[in-house]
């Protein structure tokens, strides 16, 4: 078998987890008990990997916070010198089967949601979504009011939350996402109908549970539209967890910014990252006064999802995104077909009405968008370069991640054959 066929076999295997994955949410653990290779002095950040002296403010913050968070130091500064010293490690998200939406991190005592493939045996971990308020670790914020969030999503959110799953049996997410095809939700950035979808399966069992903290850990999900994206994020990592094992593959399977750099992953070689300069996320900002000097460039995991098909590659399914960053119907469908053109597939499971009932395009081929000049574009948050959001919006990825990781699955497959 030459190169060119074991490139072809081994797509074609990357695509069948891709499109026959059965992501089910069925537990709440601590990191620490479940996310692979998690020590108690490890904290998890977004993108690819970074040095401590290179740190943008909001994940130094959100790190040091979470050390505080997990008793690691008693305060700030002396978490900042724990890490500078190598004495907190720091690590990216993705090389755990993890992902980290913006500036959050993920230490050894949060909880994580548990989401198990169950037709290929990948997992994948993620912190629970924070909530509506602006001051959160997810935005690189840290102080009393965040800390006393982060101590009941620790303790009573975890504990209803993990108890009412258990008891459900599990929730299939492919169902969640096929009950509300054509209901606006391209699954990044917007989500209110997969969220609402979600605490339907999943209210009837929390209110079994015997907590004293149930009704406010209800309301708590009831009020969060944008409490599906981190089961998602979840779903997706243990999918790409799978794919990352298949040798030889070209078929993008992560990415994500850490507010300086940005990087992708193939599934050809595993945890490999191929960074360049983040993009800026162009859009709308949440204040008149926020200009391009005030952001960051692309930060947060969150795009996994679009590994996986959604957000930018989907954005036909949620035109309403469009419209509120700044753009047009004709804008959304042009992003879906830029996606169909570099990919190797489609989902099937949620065809979008207005679309000719297609469905999602799935699995990039990093030879088709260098080969053929086409970037997808990802949907995403800003963030503050002082901690905060600053807005939302979308960008092009970046073609030099691609043209880098052309070269690394060639000189793999070289390599092997040598």
């Amino acid at each position: 078998m030459n190169a060119a066929e074991k490139v072809a076999q081994a797509n074609a295997r990357v695509m069948e987890i891709f499109t026959k994955a059965r992501p089910v949410w069925t537990d709440v653990r601590p990191a620490l008990e479940v996310v692979p290779g998690m020590k108690k002095n490890l904290i998890l950040h977004p993108g690819p990997p970074i040095s401590p002296e290179k740190l943008p403010i909001p994940l130094r913050t959100a790190i040091c916070g979470a050390a505080c968070h997990d008793g690691l130091a008693k305060n700030m500064e002396e978490a900042w010198e724990m890490v500078l010293s190598g004495e907190i490690e720091i690590d990216a998200s993705q090389n755990h089967d993890c992902g980290n939406a913006a500036s959050q991190v993920m230490s050894a005592s949060m909880p994580v949601f548990v989401v198990k493939d169950m037709t290929f045996g990948g997992t994948g971990y993620c912190v629970p979504h924070p909530g509506s308020n602006p001051r959160v670790l997810r935005w690189g914020i840290y102080g009393p009011d965040v800390e006393e969030n982060l101590s009941f999503i620790r303790g009573d959110l975890a504990e209803v939350l993990g108890e009412a799953v258990r008891k459900s049996g599990g929730i299939d997410v492919i169902r969640v996402l096929s009950k509300t095809a054509g209901m606006g939700d391209e699954n990044h950035n917007r989500q209110p109908a997969a969220s609402m979808a979600l605490a339907l399966e999943l209210v009837p069992h929390m209110l079994d549970v015997d907590h004293p903290a149930r009704d406010r850990v209800i309301k708590e999900i009831a009020a969060n539209d944008r409490f599906f994206l981190h089961v998602m994020m979840a779903g997706v990592e243990g999918i790409i967890a799978s794919a990352k094992k298949v040798p030889y593959s070209t078929v993008m399977a992560g990415m994500g910014g850490n507010g300086i750099e940005f990087g992708i992953q193939v599934a050809g070689t595993g945890n490999r990252w191929y960074t360049t300069e983040a993009p800026m996320i162009e859009g709308i900002f949440l204040k008149p006064t926020t200009t391009k000097d005030d952001v960051l460039g692309y930060l947060g995991d969150s795009c996994v999802t679009e590994v996986w098909g959604l957000g930018g590659m989907s954005a036909i399914a949620g035109p309403a995104y469009l419209r509120m960053t700044g753009g047009t119907f004709e804008d959304a469908k042009e992003r879906t077909e830029k996606a169909r053109a570099v990919s190797l597939g489609e989902h099937t499971f949620a065809p979008v009405p207005w679309d000719d009932f297609k469905g999602f395009p799935v699995g990039v081929d990093i030879r088709k968008v260098v080969g053929l000049g086409i970037l997808p574009i990802s949907h995403g948050g800003s963030a503050l370069k002082t901690g905060g959001q600053a807005g939302a919006g979308a960008c092009e990825l970046p073609m030099e991640c691609f043209k880098k990781a052309v070269e690394g699955i060639y000189y793999e497959i070289k390599g092997e054959e040598a």
